[in-house]
């Protein structure tokens, strides 16, 4: 894929190349390039969105199962979101940060994210996985509402972006 793209791109660049001495870059080059810069950044939205979207469905498996008082199931859903998704979704993250793509690498510098995560902070995680342990361990409902009161708060504080 990645050679076949470099293909395409290099043959574009002869074909649009200045000709000698020419002073500037061709209009049709940069307007190509902005095209693919609004491309690039777009998928940094989609890749954010898709992220949200999944775990937006963790959250809501977790509210129906709560409400059928399956509470390892819950908890299970919890530490899902928590982790931005099972070991499958671990392994396209990890393929991501492999080709290069750290979409938040100034929030990894600074310690913020865990390599190759989107949404969700490590305090978030913590915070969420000590709630997923609080409710595995409740042994009773005001318990299992204080954990899960926990973690619906940061989860839903990060699906809207607070």
């Amino acid at each position: 894929m990645r050679v076949a793209l470099g293909i395409v791109v290099v043959l574009f660049m002869v074909a649009v190349a200045p000709p000698a001495g020419a002073q500037g870059t061709p209009e049709a080059v940069v307007q190509a390039y902005e095209s693919l810069a609004d491309t690039i950044l777009a998928i940094r939205a989609v890749e954010r969105d898709f992220v949200r979207s999944m775990l937006d469905g963790h959250l809501h498996a977790a509210m129906k199962l709560k409400s059928e008082g399956e509470w390892e199931a819950v908890a299970a859903q919890m530490a899902l979101f928590a982790n931005e998704g099972d070991n499958a979704i671990g392994g396209v993250r990890k393929r991501l940060l492999e080709g290069g793509h750290h979409f938040n690498a100034a929030g990894e510098e600074q310690g913020i994210y865990e390599p190759g995560y989107v949404v969700v902070t490590k305090d978030a995680k913590q915070k969420m996985l000590a709630a997923s342990k609080s409710l595995r361990q409740a042994k009773d409902d005001a318990a299992r509402t204080s954990a899960w009161n926990e973690f619906e708060s940061i989860a839903k504080g990060l699906l809207t972006g607070e």
